[in-house]
C-alpha cells in the first residue's frame, strides 16, 4: 500500500468515525505524499469511485464494509465504481465490487455498460471478467452501438475478435464450455482411434490412447480442467 492510499484510508476511518454519510467529494494531494477530501456537492466523486478508479481495493473493502452504495460513483455523468475499475482495468477492483452486487450492465449518460468501457480500452481480460458475472454483449449506446462494434469502430482488434468469438459462440458460457465439449467428442471417438494404431501426438498416445487408462479419466480431467477461455 503506498502513502497515498494510507493518507486515503485514514481519512475513511476518521470520516466514519464522526459518523458523516458517504457525500461527493474532489480528491486531490495534499503536497506530501497523501491526499485530501473537499466536499463538492452534485459535482464529483463518491469515496468508492475515486478507490475504484485508482484500483486500491484496501479502501474499496473498507468502504464497502462501512455502507457505501456499490453502485454510486460520479452522478452527474452516471459513472459507477465499476465502470472506473473497468477502464483502468482494475480487474481485483472489479471483482470486489461484483461481489458486493454492483450491476454489471449499468448505463453511463452514453448508454455505456462496462463491458463498452473495458472493449472500447481492449482491456481483454477485464471483458472476460465481465462477461463471466453476466454482461451483455447486446447492451447499446445511445448511438446504437454495442461493445463489440464500438471496439471495432476504435480498431481494437484483440477485443473485437474475442467478442465476436463469444457472440458466435452463443454467448459466455457455451465460449468457454467448447474446449470441454471437443474432449468429450475425443472421447467418444477413443475407442475408434484405439483401434485405428498409434496416434502422432506423443501426449495422446501416452494418455489418451493407452487401453491400460479406464475411460472414467475423462471424467476427472473435465471435473479439474481448464482452458485459455476461463476467467
Amino acid at each position: 500500500m503506498d502513502s497515498r492510499e494510507r493518507s486515503f484510508i485514514d481519512q475513511l476511518v476518521r470520516y466514519h468515525a464522526s459518523g458523516a454519510t458517504d457525500a461527493l467529494v474532489r480528491v486531490t494531494d495534499d503536497g506530501s505524499g497523501g491526499v485530501r477530501f473537499e466536499d463538492a456537492p452534485n459535482q464529483e466523486w463518491t469515496r468508492l469511485f475515486y478507490a475504484a478508479k485508482q484500483g486500491w481495493c484496501s479502501s474499496i473493502s473498507f468502504l464497502l464494509n462501512n455502507g457505501a452504495d456499490v453502485d454510486l460513483g460520479w452522478p452527474c455523468k452516471d459513472l459507477t465504481p465499476l465502470h472506473i475499475a473497468a477502464a483502468r482495468s482494475h480487474c481485483n477492483a472489479a471483482v470486489l465490487l461484483l461481489d458486493a452486487g454492483a450491476r454489471v450492465d449499468d448505463r453511463n449518460r452514453n448508454g455505456w455498460t462496462a463491458l463498452h468501457n473495458a472493449a472500447v480500452g481492449n482491456r481483454f481480460k477485464m471483458c472476460k471478467l465481465l462477461l463471466s458475472r453476466g454482461a451483455s454483449l447486446d447492451a447499446r449506446s445511445t448511438e446504437g452501438r454495442d461493445p463489440e462494434a464500438l471496439a471495432r469502430l476504435r480498431s481494437r482488434t484483440t477485443v473485437t475478435d474475442f467478442l465476436a468469438a463469444v457472440r458466435a459462440a452463443g454467448g459466455w458460457t457455451a465460449h468457454v464450455a467448447a474446449p470441454r465439449a471437443e474432449l468429450l467428442a475425443f472421447r467418444r471417438a477413443l475407442p475408434t482411434l484405439r483401434r485405428s494404431g498409434p496416434c502422432a501426438a506423443r501426449a495422446q498416445a501416452r494418455l489418451f490412447l493407452d487401453s491400460k487408462v479406464p475411460d472414467d479419466v475423462f471424467v476427472l480431467v473435465l471435473h479439474f480442467w481448464r482452458s485459455e477461455r476461463d476467467y
